[in-house]
């Protein structure tokens, strides 16, 4: 689980919860049934009018990787892919046969697949470059959607909130019950404002940076089956590889 998105979430909402009672007024107040259906499923299918289907579908699907530690491991991907160069260069690209049946990562096994079938290194570039580049508006239409429904979260609040007002109004003949309308119209507000800043707005920058990590992942590998089939020195594509990541985590 990545404890940064767990954290970072109950971490401003208790702080947002502290700051009111300071003041002597109560959280529990703001949340409001009203406002979280008329603001966050709205947003939502909002953001679903202005977004593909396929990218929708993909949205909800990899919304889990927002909450999972990324599996991406530079270090230890950059020594697999050396040694698989040194097999290469001590026994012929036909020895990596017997590590290809091992292989879950599909992308790493068509590329390695690739460098036993003595796949020339242009046809290897263009054939993987197009997988990265689908992989990678895959994952940017996902992340889109829900930065998308973020962006939207503030203005239905706005209109949840002017809703509430026109309801309030409407009971000037009791005071008690308009005023207790206006405190509840503006609990839309609220509810946009953290729908956008806390929840569906980071879990669209959280997935799109995590998944700016599985592509960097896979130009490794595209990286690593050229030098194969152009037969570079292991040492040499370690050095080329480690400053690819150069001033990157190791893990997301």
């Amino acid at each position: 689980m990545d404890l940064t998105v767990i954290i970072g979430m109950i971490g401003a909402l208790l702080s947002i919860s502290i700051g009111d009672l300071m003041e002597g007024g109560n959280p529990v107040h703001v949340i409001h049934i009203t406002s979280l259906i008329i603001v966050i499923p709205t947003a939502m299918c909002a953001a679903a009018t202005g977004t593909e289907a396929h990218a929708i579908r993909a949205a909800f699907k990899e919304l889990k990787m927002v909450f999972k530690k990324s599996p991406v491991n530079f270090e230890a991907r950059i020594d697999d892919i050396v040694d698989y160069a040194i097999t290469v260069k001590k026994f012929g690209v036909l020895a990596l046969e017997k590590d290809l049946a091992t292989i879950d990562d599909d992308f790493l096994k068509e590329a390695l697949s690739m460098v036993v079938d003595g796949t020339k290194e242009e046809q290897i570039e263009e054939s993987l470059e197009a997988i990265i580049e689908e992989t990678e508006h895959y994952y940017h239409s996902a992340s889109h959607y829900w930065l998308l429904a973020g962006e939207t979260c503030p203005v239905m609040g706005l209109i949840g909130a002017v809703l509430g007002l026109i309801l309030a109004l409407q009971k000037l003949d009791n005071p008690a019950e308009m005023a207790a309308g206006i405190a509840g119209a503006f609990t839309a507000t609220v509810t946009g404002i953290a729908g956008a800043y806390i929840f569906l707005g980071p879990w669209g920058n959280k997935m799109k940076a995590k998944a700016h990590l599985l592509i960097k992942d896979k130009q490794l590998i595209l990286a690593g089956a050229k030098a194969m089939a152009r037969g570079d020195v292991p040492g040499e594509l370690k050095l080329k590889l480690t400053k690819m990541i150069t001033a990157m985590p190791t893990k997301g």
